[in-house]
């Protein structure tokens, strides 16, 4: 594995102690840290490329010419995606699945929980191909339950509702789950989208026959984003009969301050949230 001069925010320090001949911080050399996991792959190691996603987007060109083009089995573990809080307006995880999804040979996958995360990560480590999985700064937000284990492509849905749709993707599952217990008047089916690219084309098609208004929810821009691939999904395929609502950031740079006060200025509280999809309900009547 390789970090960036982020051993200790990205939890490899211990690591690094146990297994100094496996692992490599290669200082503030992002796009060394991303083309030197190329050869590792080449040779048959399985070489995990453990990143900030604000940083990721220093090696982009690397991702693309070094891993992709050659189609290399190596994972990007991209950490602090989404909101940052206090570490600062530079470092906030927003454009990962944007400048990801458009590359050739890469999936993109996340985990809800502690669960999910170890899970996804057994499932990267036969992954031949590329693999980016993003998951938060600190705590997830959907609680630790057990989920079931993952396979390529395919989703899970969480809970059955009536006529609304939660799609979480990431940490934006949890945040669907607290904006569904903050409804009144609302049951929404909740489902766990865990691919992005590729997505569960199958199961899409089956909600929608079910369920008419869907609700994206993900720590990540809208532009290029979850929403975007399920609306050109939706496209392609000639579904023309759902509604698709994103709670994704909007088109504009996220400020510095505690996580809890920029959810608020974004408009994403649990609170905020449900005060929306009770208005939208209100006014598709």
């Amino acid at each position: 594995g390789v970090t960036a001069a982020m051993p200790g925010g990205t939890g490899l320090t211990k690591l690094l102690e146990e297994f100094p001949e496996r692992f490599w911080d290669v200082a503030i050399a992002e796009q060394h840290a991303v083309t030197s996991m190329g050869p590792l792959a080449k040779e048959g190691f399985k070489p995990f490329c453990t990143i900030y996603s604000t940083f990721l987007q220093r090696g982009y060109d690397q991702v693309i010419h070094d891993i992709a083009l050659m189609n290399l089995g190596v994972v990007f573990a991209i950490d602090r995606a989404g909101i940052v809080g206090e570490d600062g307006e530079t470092h906030q995880g927003a454009f990962d699945i944007s400048y990801l999804r458009a590359i050739p040979n890469m999936t993109l996958a996340a985990p809800i929980n502690e669960d999910s995360f170890k899970k996804l990560i057994d499932f990267t480590v036969d992954f031949t191909t590329p693999i980016a999985i993003r998951y938060p700064r600190g705590s997830f937000l959907a609680d630790d339950f057990e989920v079931t284990e993952f396979e390529l492509g395919k989703s899970e849905l969480l809970k059955e509702g009536k006529e609304v749709l939660f799609i979480g993707y990431g940490n934006g599952v949890g945040r669907a789950q607290l904006c569904a217990k903050e409804l009144e008047s609302t049951d929404p089916a909740i489902l766990d989208l865990r691919f992005v690219k590729p997505l569960d084309e199958e199961q899409l098609k089956e909600l929608s026959t079910q369920y008419k208004r869907w609700y994206v929810f993900s720590d990540s821009v809208y532009h290029g984003g979850v929403a975007s691939a399920i609306l050109e999904f939706l496209e392609r395929v000639a579904i023309k009969d759902v509604s698709v609502e994103s709670f994704e950031y909007e088109d504009r740079f996220i400020p510095h301050g505690k996580t809890p006060e920029v959810e608020e200025y974004l408009g994403i509280t649990p609170k905020q949230l449900a005060i929306k999809v009770e208005k939208m309900k209100g006014e598709s009547k």
